[in-house]
């Protein structure tokens, strides 16, 4: 029998989605020299994009590179089974702004917000202790790295209490994508800038935070105790054994999708636990601020409850990464959403229009042209990350002013779900029964 490690990716492409790639995109891909962890996110990526509807011409080379570069670096197995927690400022402020619209009243006592993996910085859970001033917010991980070292371009790496170098976030640009092109000679640099910079430091076993620096480059001891104030605490502990006042929100993003849907079940149950009386669980994925979705699971006396599934509209786009990001089979939020994205693109009255409107969007801001053979092509030289991230933005706040979100509402409904505009602007429905787990109490 031949193994998915024998075929190409070309001819993977064509037996889920009925058509082969251009040579230039097709050849970019080589299955066989992709790490068994990727040849995996490959597979579930195209059964997603055959759920979804997706047309080959929809591929371009910016999703070629992140499937043949990006992702072998970013999975966990690349990490030794450590979930990377890659992370920007502001990446959650759109659901701070979900539940300040949700009005909920304020006691004696203040709410209680649980930011549940919140990662390292833990620079998101800091965004929302801001928004809410009046509110206790807990930033809770597992892990929280002990040194942190940031090199002179501004790309960081973590370290333990050993000084064992964990993991590195570069940011996205030239070079950072040269440090992901090359992990392992990443990897002895930061140990080669850590060595250099570690015997400076004053107190290595004190609990303060402590930084130096030579060279432009910082390390920083305990960076952890920089993040806290007055109403955010920043606590280790796992999921399963945290203990905590109920609180009226958990927010766990970029989470549950690393476990299998059955141990995710049992992670919803206890998290439910920790919620108070009509508390509500955000729980689902977010990029860099693009391409998100989530579940609002409501508690109740008989447990937690998905309300409503909600996504960006940019997960329609066709520079689109997220939507197919799983790490497990039958992931069910990325199934959901391919089943909602397969609904719109079926829809002949509404999708040609809507996808022409990308084309023409793209190519108003230079990203990137529709060519003759029907596919996207992209200027010889890269565009700078943080030019396309202004752009991508201006491309989908035009698409969101001409009211393309209310047509896709228009659109679910019209094909049977119960769907609406939430208060932030995502398209939301009402989850299909089955489609979410349901967390009953014992």
């Amino acid at each position: 029998m031949q193994t998915m490690k024998d075929q190409s990716f070309d001819a993977l492409v064509e037996q889920f989605l009925g058509m082969r790639l251009p040579q230039q995109m097709a050849g970019a891909v080589s299955l066989s020299e992709l790490p068994p962890y990727a040849q995996g996110f490959t597979m579930r990526m195209l059964k997603l994009m055959k759920r979804s509807g997706y047309s080959v011409t929809e591929f371009n080379p910016a999703l070629i590179r992140w499937l043949s570069a990006s992702i072998p670096s970013m999975l966990p197995d690349a990490w030794g089974g450590r979930i990377p927690p890659i992370t920007l400022p502001n990446r959650h402020s759109k659901l701070d702004a979900y539940v300040s619209n949700r009005n909920m009243a304020v006691g004696n006592d203040p709410h209680i917000f649980v930011d549940m993996g919140c990662g390292f910085p833990p620079v998101t859970t800091a965004d929302t202790a801001r928004k809410f001033p009046d509110w206790q917010i807990y930033g809770v991980d597992r892990s929280f790295a002990d040194f942190v070292l940031y090199d002179k371009d501004g790309h960081y790496a973590c370290f333990d209490q050993k000084g064992v170098f964990q993991y590195f976030q570069a940011l996205m640009n030239l070079s950072g994508r040269a440090l992901y092109a090359d992990p392992e000679a990443t990897g002895k640099r930061f140990n080669k800038l850590f060595a250099d910079l570690f015997p400076l430091l004053r107190d290595t076993d004190g609990t303060a935070s402590e930084t130096v620096e030579k060279d432009g480059n910082k390390l920083i001891h305990n960076h952890i105790r920089d993040f806290e104030t007055d109403n955010l605490t920043l606590i280790k502990s796992d999921i399963m054994e945290l203990e905590l006042e109920p609180a009226k929100v958990i927010r766990c993003m970029n989470v549950l999708v690393y476990f299998k849907p059955e141990i995710r079940k049992t992670i919803l149950s206890q998290v439910g636990e920790l919620l108070d009386e009509d508390g509500i669980l955000i729980a689902g994925l977010n990029g860099l601020g693009l391409q998100s979705r989530y579940a609002v699971y409501q508690k109740g006396a008989d447990g937690i409850f998905p309300t409503e599934f909600a996504f960006s509209l940019d997960n329609l786009g066709h520079l689109v990464f997220m939507p197919w990001f799983t790490i497990h089979e039958d992931d069910p939020e990325g199934m959901l959403l391919a089943e909602l994205s397969g609904a719109i693109r079926a829809t002949r009255s509404f999708w040609p229009e809507f996808g022409n409107r990308i084309d023409e969007l793209l190519q108003d801001q230079d990203i990137c042209r529709r060519g003759t053979d029907g596919f996207l092509h992209f200027p010889e030289n890269d565009m700078p990350f943080d030019e396309y991230m202004k752009k991508n933005a201006l491309l989908w706040r035009q698409m969101e002013d001409e009211g393309y979100a209310d047509r896709v509402v228009d659109v679910l409904g019209r094909a049977g779900y119960d769907a609406w505009k939430n208060p932030v602007g995502d398209i939301a429905v009402r989850p299909p029964a089955n489609s979410l787990p349901l967390c009953k109490r014992n």
